[in-house]
């Protein structure tokens, strides 16, 4: 709607009218804005008026004058900002471009936001879909080939690591670990235990089920508990295949879908040539967490405190806020991310937990075996 002395359905507020809504036309020419109800007319000069917009509900566009600050008119006729005379001034064409401008940064962060909530939704989507994926295919990876590929890093660690054989340290491992192996035990997974010396508590497992144990972790430990823990988190990883899924999830999502769609054609041979992530790089958090919680229901099962290693963790943290570091060659040992949110995660999963007592005592009782 454009031209001379058009009108616009509106309705005005004024004083005199008390508690009353006008109900009237709207209409400009070349010097004012005119509001005309039965019994009832408002005029605004145009270089008094002052125009906004509602930001919410139903957008009206209210125009007042400040020389009369209790009287306002307002219609939702949005035609009323292309008037020809509202254009034709100055003062009301800024007030409208001004207007336009806001609607237009608004409607564009819309449609950023709208972007935005789409690209992370496809992001959602991807991910859940190449997590699938990557689970079915490491699903077909035989247990010969994964106690294998354990084997050859085992063989890589010798060269870097000073593997010993203390057995007063070995009998405190043997003994915390005892009921947790016997309640682990499946076909696939051969439990094995090595003692290493390291500057930092810790340990690692490997792929078919060797896991190495810093002989630190083993000072540290005040309670069988803590080092059983440790042990639960680690083996966790191993019957989760996190080193597994690790590894083809690196090759990419082209890669992953085309080994997926090809029924798994060229997985050997991607895990072969990603092994050295085992040991290279540490978990993402997400492994880590999953770790935490698998490795906390193993603890249970096997009768065995999991507290251990929400205890262990604490005194893990202590060594991190000290300031000592791994070596870069062996980020396998370096102390995980997160540790404070993993502890308080550990801490509700034991609020939950329906049954606390009845844990094997290792002090009154040889652990089953």
């Amino acid at each position: 709607m454009t031209g001379a002395h058009l009108a616009f359905a509106a309705q005005a507020f004024h004083p005199s009218l008390g508690t009353e809504v006008a109900t009237g036309s709207l209409s400009c020419d070349r010097w004012r804005l005119r509001f005309e109800a039965e019994g009832f007319t408002l005029d605004i000069p145009l270089g008094r008026l002052r125009i906004d917009v509602e930001t919410h509900g139903a957008k009206r566009i209210c125009f007042s004058d400040p020389e009369q600050p209790e009287s306002s008119v307002y219609t939702l006729d949005q035609d009323i900002l292309r008037e020809v005379h509202l254009l034709g001034n100055s003062a009301t064409r800024n007030q409208i471009r001004a207007i336009r401008s806001r609607g237009e940064l608004k409607r564009a962060l819309i449609i950023t936001l709208g972007f935005a909530v789409g690209f992370a939704l496809l992001a959602v989507v991807v991910s859940v879909l190449l997590g699938v994926m990557v689970r079915s295919l490491v699903a077909k990876v035989p247990a010969s080939w994964e106690q294998q590929l354990g084997e050859e890093e085992m063989k890589e660690l010798r060269k870097h690591l000073a593997f010993v054989e203390d057995p007063k340290r070995q009998a405190k491992l043997d003994r915390a670990v005892a009921p947790l192996v016997s309640s682990l035990s499946r076909p696939g997974l051969d439990l094995k235990f090595y003692l290493v010396e390291h500057p930092l508590p810790n340990a690692c497992a490997l792929p078919g089920g060797s896991v190495i144990v810093t002989t630190d972790l083993v000072d540290l430990a005040d309670r069988p508990e803590e080092i059983a823990g440790v042990v639960a988190h680690e083996v966790a990883h191993v019957t989760q295949k996190h080193g597994l899924r690790k590894i083809i999830s690196s090759t990419g999502p082209y890669l992953v879908f085309r080994m997926f769609m090809s029924d798994g054609r060229g997985l050997l041979g991607a895990l072969g040539d990603g092994s050295q992530l085992l040991v290279r790089q540490s978990f993402s958090q997400q492994y880590e967490y999953e770790a935490d919680s698998v490795g906390f229901d193993s603890l249970v099962a096997a009768r065995i405190d999991p507290r251990g290693l929400s205890e262990m963790l604490r005194k893990l943290k202590a060594v991190q806020e000290s300031g000592l570091g791994a070596p870069p060659q062996l980020q396998a040992f370096s102390t995980h991310p997160a540790t404070q949110k993993r502890i308080q995660r550990l801490e509700a999963k034991w609020e939950k937990l329906p049954e606390k007592s009845g844990f094997i005592d290792y002090d009154q009782a040889p652990p089953r075996q």
